[in-house]
């Protein structure tokens, strides 16, 4: 993933470059502020939620592609809270209500709020809403995605205290949904940053029979040039009360003539819906439901987002979902994440907190799962625009799927990459034969404007190579055999691509800069590409090979060049000819040379003068105002201390505890990177980062052991659901 330089000081928060999205990643946030600290999901549909329960991010039908919610943030205030564009955007609930003799109104995010995890083991946040002084109600919200289908389910609680003033109240939610199935080649932005090109194919109706409000899009989808459609469906469960479709108030262009926005008629007196059936382009909608408080003052209401190819197809997800009590739908996503939990590990770890981030880890990663193709993203977060599969970050992502068991998972990903390697079959107009794109999404198709990444072609190889290794001897013939012409494309890709007077690999993009390098950051990937390369070969009797003896050649080659960085003074290997190349300016090489490359034993004076430089470089990056990629240096800080002094012990167990709990949100969600408000951090953007919570869990698991998963008794939301129905 790109590791953008440090934003300069004199950058105002403010800035956001989604009108410009050529623009070089001058900063950490150069597409403006992430606003994600929970996720529910099921691998079809992915649902991103800030802070105050507002959906900012709708993934369906897989998590690739695409985000079905209009929600743009452009800032961020002096304490990091991120700030949207219009003050409509995104999915979120209210409350009308009659105290004093009068109606009034107020949306849950303008409460007092907090937000958990219903249980550490499942992707359902809890968001818990407060307006006890002036209004006597507390609201709690439970969200899930049912397992197996494309629903999205929000139940609300409401408690309303005794002396509570409310004596009527009907709950009001609220949609910005923006359904679009269409993407851009090279450029993904098309379903966050440029929705409105797609809003003469955008239509929005309510449909009195099914009480629901259905958006639906219908196209051609720029990237595969195919016809497209997408639906949603919004109800409660039960008959609405009032409902309103109407266009979008706040944005520029929108067409005229439309009915009123929703998300206005709700905020206004006399705070009723004013029934609007249809719109078109930038719609939005609201529906509302009576709630019928019992002598205990607990009410409920249960809104359901159901996903479909076709307005049928959306209402009957919504229909059927309509039929399962919501105690039932909370024990399927228990059961679901209990079986695929079961077999996974953990930290032994005496600290919580880390063995908790270790848990979101392994969810995050799930979610992260194409079940359409078996591509893993690198987040399902859009702005910053990162639902696309790297090489990079998949070869990591491998790694801990097979510690855990899952080979089946891998050998399907690491085929689809052996499938959409460009190849005489499979050409690019952009990149030589063997390579990858920088980015593609879950069908293949190029994501991202780099042609391809040196870096990306050795670990992919080494992806390809690695797996192999945990499969039974069968199996794993079989395997290799399939890969192999993959491995060998990208291999004698590597020897051809050499620097004659360095020795080093020839000048290419590196770590998603656009500008070419030629550095210590490509060098040492390609040699764990040529050496995994080779044990595949070996692998399979082929070691003694042309093309065998080709990449040896070049390995020892390369290997002298690499030695030739190293500079006794520091001591510690130089990053080589890098011209402009901001892969990581926080710590060189970020401790890759450590592991998985390790270059040479780690008992080598030379390894552990590497050790010594990543250890201060990090240390200095955890000080500064802001950092990123820290956790590549802990991972190969484990590695190269694997038998630690008592110091080192401390030292290891010490940042890894810190990062856990200072780097990532409190719902134990990373970013790519993180920046300092009024002191302290926080992480800013594209969270959840997969490939952040994969370094953080296989460094956990080498600093601390593993031991089998263990599960948490589940109990904070049933004491609510017993009081309701």
């Amino acid at each position: 993933m790109c590791a953008g330089s440090a934003r300069a000081a004199e950058s105002p928060l403010t800035e956001n470059t989604c009108d410009n999205p050529f623009a070089p990643n001058a900063d950490y946030e150069a597409y403006g502020p992430t606003d994600v600290n929970a996720q529910a999901g099921d691998g079809r549909v992915t649902v991103n939620e800030n802070v105050a329960g507002t959906l900012t991010v709708f993934r369906f039908p897989n998590p690739s592609y695409y985000n079905q919610v209009k929600y743009l943030a452009v800032s961020r205030d002096g304490r990091g809270r991120a700030v949207a564009q219009y003050p409509n955007e995104g999915s979120f609930a209210g409350v009308a209500y009659r105290a004093h003799g009068r109606w009034g109104f107020s949306w849950l995010r303008d409460w007092r709020s907090s937000q958990r995890y219903d249980s550490p083991d499942t992707p359902v946040p809890v968001t818990v809403f407060h307006s006890k002084r002036r209004l006597g109600l507390t609201v709690v919200d439970v969200d899930l995605v049912v397992p197996g289908t494309a629903t999205f389910v929000r139940e609300f609680i409401v408690r309303r205290a005794r002396r509570s003033p409310v004596r009527i109240a009907r709950l009001v939610y609220f949609e910005h949904f923006d359904p679009i199935a269409s993407r851009l080649t090279y450029l993904p932005i098309a379903d966050w940053c440029l929705t409105q090109g797609s809003d003469p194919a955008r239509t929005a109706r309510y449909d009195p029979a099914a009480h629901a409000i259905v958006t639906g899009w219908q196209g051609v989808d720029q990237a595969s040039h195919q016809p497209t459609s997408v639906a949603l469906a919004v109800g409660f469960d039960r008959a609405d009360s009032e409902h309103q479709v109407g266009g979008d108030d706040y944005a520029p262009g929108s067409p005229s003539g439309q009915p009123t926005d929703a998300y206005v008629q709700a905020s206004q007196p006399p705070y009723t819906l004013g029934g609007g059936n249809a719109a078109s382009g930038q719609t939005t909608g609201a529906l509302a439901a009576g709630l019928r408080f019992d002598r205990r003052g607990r009410a409920s209401a249960r809104v359901l987002v159901a996903g479909g190819f076709t307005d049928a197809g959306a209402l009957a997800g919504l229909a059927k979902a309509r039929r399962e009590r919501f105690r039932f739908q909370l024990r399927a996503v228990a059961r679901d994440w209990h079986r695929w939990l079961r077999r996974t590990w953990l930290p032994a770890s005496p600290d919580q907190r880390v063995v908790s981030v270790a848990k979101r880890t392994l969810i995050t990663v799930r979610l992260a799962i194409d079940p359409d193709s078996g591509a893993i993203v690198a987040s399902s977060d859009t702005q910053g625009p990162y639902g696309e599969d790297w090489t990079r970050d998949g070869s990591f992502i491998d790694q801990l799927l097979d510690l855990n068991g899952y080979s089946g998972v891998v050998t399907r990903h690491d085929l689809w990459y052996a499938a959409i390697q460009t190849s005489p079959l499979n050409p690019s107009p952009l990149r030589p034969s063997g390579n990858w794109a920088m980015e593609s999404y879950g069908d293949g198709i190029d994501g991202g404007p780099i042609p391809y990444e040196i870096d990306e072609t050795g670990l992919a190889i080494w992806a390809l190579s690695s797996h192999a290794s945990v499969l039974p001897g069968p199996a794993r013939d079989v395997y290799l055999r399939k890969v192999y012409p993959a491995i060998e494309r990208a291999a004698d890709y590597l020897v051809v691509c050499a620097d004659l007077l360095t020795g080093l690999q020839c000048e290419a993009n590196e770590d998603d800069n656009v500008t070419p390098s030629e550095s210590l950051h490509g060098a040492e990937t390609v040699e764990l590409g040529l050496r995994s390369a080779l044990a595949a070969a070996a692998a399979l009797g082929q070691g003694g090979s042309a093309e065998a003896s080709a990449w040896r050649a070049r390995l020892s080659r390369l290997d002298a060049a690499i030695a030739a960085l190293y500079d006794p003074p520091t001591p510690s290997y130089r990053e080589g000819n890098a011209q402009g190349n901001a892969y990581n300016l926080n710590y060189g090489d970020g401790g890759w040379l450590l592991w998985p490359v390790q270059l040479r034993p780690y008992v080598d004076p030379r390894m552990q003068g590497e050790a010594t430089a990543v250890r201060a470089a990090m240390d200095a990056s955890l000080r500064a105002p802001e950092g990123e990629y820290e956790m590549k240096a802990l991972l190969g800080l484990a590695y190269a201390w694997s038998s630690p002094t008592r110091a080192q012990s401390r030292e290891l167990h010490s940042k890894l505890s810190y990062i856990a709990r200072a780097l990532s949100t409190p719902t134990g969600l990373f970013g790519e990177a993180w920046e300092r408000f009024q002191g302290t951090p926080k992480p800013v953007e594209d969270m959840p980062h997969v490939w952040e919570h994969t370094l953080f869990w296989l460094a956990a698991i080498q600093i601390d052991g593993r031991r089998r998963y263990s599960f948490a008794k589940r109990d904070y939301v049933s004491k609510f659901l017993q009081a309701t129905r």
